[in-house]
């Protein structure tokens, strides 16, 4: 498994068959920069083992709105061309860089904009379109669900994808050319509708299909599809099956449970286990480390859950007993790890000299730039943000709500600051210049050109902010910290009793996946298409 990271890695570079146009490019710069503001940590697991020859179509689940196109336009390589709901091209700006980076409108039923034959009509030569570039070796991205959504598995899918992959493999035949290939994309957040969360891209191997219509062995059609749609029934068939498959894959690969309980109790599953098994130095791990732990436990879980219910049901029990407490206590499982060392007064000292540290430098410029850069807006769009959430039923779209009413304030309100700024520092018009300005910094400024002094505190807005999260961060972290020392201290847990449950929990917990090949594992075998994860587990043989 390969893995790049934007906090210390470059993106991953462009084929060079796949170059793309210099106003992707421009966009795709901005975009990153966005991604990398959004997030805190970006990873991307296994993008270089994308296929070579033949076009892509990357298909993935659609949790998060604006952003899922966004995070796939930043992180694969090449250019992309996206499929998006018609609607977005209402958007003026919107509208403006979807045609800059060939966004191709789709038209849904939903959405109520055409009637049944422009929409049957408009979509046929979407699918035309698109499968144009597939069968010429271009890449293209779909979320076949057909809408954005809150659910913790992929709706049911539409069939565009497979329909567009089967008219595509047909002309790149035709052409001479390599067929191309389907590539289910795991989108994992941590949170996508909150700023400064994780995200892993997981890049799923391609779509192992079915023979091709009315070859041997292809999916056959029934006797009432073949009466009413005659030899499209075929097609029909092949795009069906392709579609199951895919679903399958999608949930696979976004690690699709019933309810977002049933993810939260994995993942804290995932950590306490990791937790225990790190002895008495936690370690800190990367999120797509942490996707790959959350998916070992999914797979272990459903198997058991499958082969041995009773004991299976018996730990969940348990489990939901002893987070309950926990979430009644307020505690994260790690936090337990080394009660004596984190009750111990050099740790309060240190997290104490840190909060100061941070809160002094937190009183200074950095942070009144950054009040000053973010403070409007940011309550601008947490106000228009509720306005809006308050009326939609469907809450996909609050990450990208925020990240679109940002993308247009904060500029807009930087350029003002920083012209407005400017000019009473700078200008031999300004009324401060009949003031002695405080400090070091302000003098300096006032005697540069106001223009000049504008421009310099338009770098320096976005500049400011992004200082101050780390030092937020820093301030943050030490107050949790001094807060957990006191909390560690009380006298109204049993501390000895509740340790020692959790740990015979996590042990029980942990002891799942002994002796399970589980994905991850040096002889563990991908499951083909159609399988999950759980139906490829099995228990290592025993040596000897």
């Amino acid at each position: 498994m390969s893995v790049r990271k934007t906090t210390a890695m470059p993106w991953e570079a462009d084929p060079p068959h796949l170059q793309p146009s210099k106003g992707y490019l421009r966009v795709r710069r901005v975009n990153r920069a966005i991604m990398e503001t959004w997030f805190r940590e970006i990873s991307t697991v296994d993008v270089d083992t994308l296929p070579e020859e033949g076009g892509i179509i990357y298909t993935a689940w659609h949790p998060g709105g604006l952003i899922d196109p966004m995070l796939m336009m930043a992180a694969l390589p090449g250019g992309l061309t996206f499929a998006a709901k018609s609607t977005l091209f209402k958007i003026p700006v919107l509208s403006r860089i979807m045609k800059w980076i060939n966004v191709q409108p789709v038209e849904r039923e939903q959405d109520g904009v055409a009637s049944p034959e422009e929409r049957k009509k408009a979509n046929s030569k979407l699918i035309d379109t698109l499968a144009e570039l597939v069968a010429n070796g271009e890449r293209i991205a779909i979320f076949p669900e057909g809408m954005s959504h809150t659910e913790s598995y992929a709706v049911e899918l539409k069939t565009g994808a497979a329909r567009i992959l089967l008219e595509a493999h047909r002309r790149a035949v035709e052409a001479g050319k390599p067929t191309p290939n389907i590539v289910p994309i795991g989108l994992h957040y941590s949170d996508q509708h909150s700023f400064r969360e994780r995200v892993s891209l997981q890049i799923n191997r391609p779509l192992e299909l079915p023979p091709l219509p009315q070859a041997e062995e292809a999916p056959q059609p029934s006797e009432d599809e073949l009466a009413q749609h005659g030899e499209q029934a075929h097609d029909r068939a092949w795009c069906n099956e392709v579609t199951s498959l895919l679903q399958t894959e999608i949930n696979r690969t976004s690690h699709a449970q019933e309810s977002w309980e049933d993810r939260e109790l994995v993942w804290r599953a995932r950590r306490m286990i990791h937790t225990i098994r790190s002895g008495e130095n936690v370690s800190k791990i990367s999120y797509d480390e942490a996707v790959l732990g959350s998916r070992r436990v999914r797979a272990a879980w459903q198997y058991f859950s499958v082969n041995d219910p009773e004991r299976t049901l018996e730990i969940e029990t348990k489990f939901k007993e002893h987070h309950r407490e926990m979430e009644r206590i307020q505690l994260r499982s790690w936090e337990l790890q080394d009660r004596r060392k984190k009750i111990s007064k050099k740790a309060f000292v240190k997290n104490l000299a840190l909060w100061l540290w941070s809160a002094s430098w937190m009183l200074g410029f950095v942070t009144w730039s950054a009040m000053i850069a973010t403070g409007v807006p940011y309550l601008f769009v947490r106000f228009f943000v509720t306005m809006k959430a308050s009326k939609q039923e469907n809450k996909a779209g609050i990450g990208s709500m925020k990240l679109l009413y940002s993308i247009g304030l904060y500029p807009i309100w930087w350029l003002f600051c920083a012209i407005t700024l400017g000019w009473f520092i700078a200008s031999a018009s300004s009324p401060l210049q009949e003031v002695n300005l405080p400090g070091f910094i302000l003098p300096v400024l006032a005697a540069i050109p106001w223009v000049l002094v504008s421009v310099i505190l338009l770098f320096w807005w976005p500049v400011s902010a992004r200082l101050h999260l780390k030092l937020y961060q820093r301030l943050s972290k030490s107050w949790k910290n001094l807060r957990l020392w006191f909390k560690l201290r009380s006298g109204q847990i049993e501390w000895e009793s509740l340790i020692q449950a959790h740990q015979a929990l996590a042990m029980e917990m942990a002891s799942i996946g002994n002796g399970l090949i589980l994905p991850g594992d040096p002889d563990w075998k991908e499951p083909p298409a159609g399988k999950d994860d759980w139906e490829m587990v099995q228990f290592r043989p025993s040596e000897g």
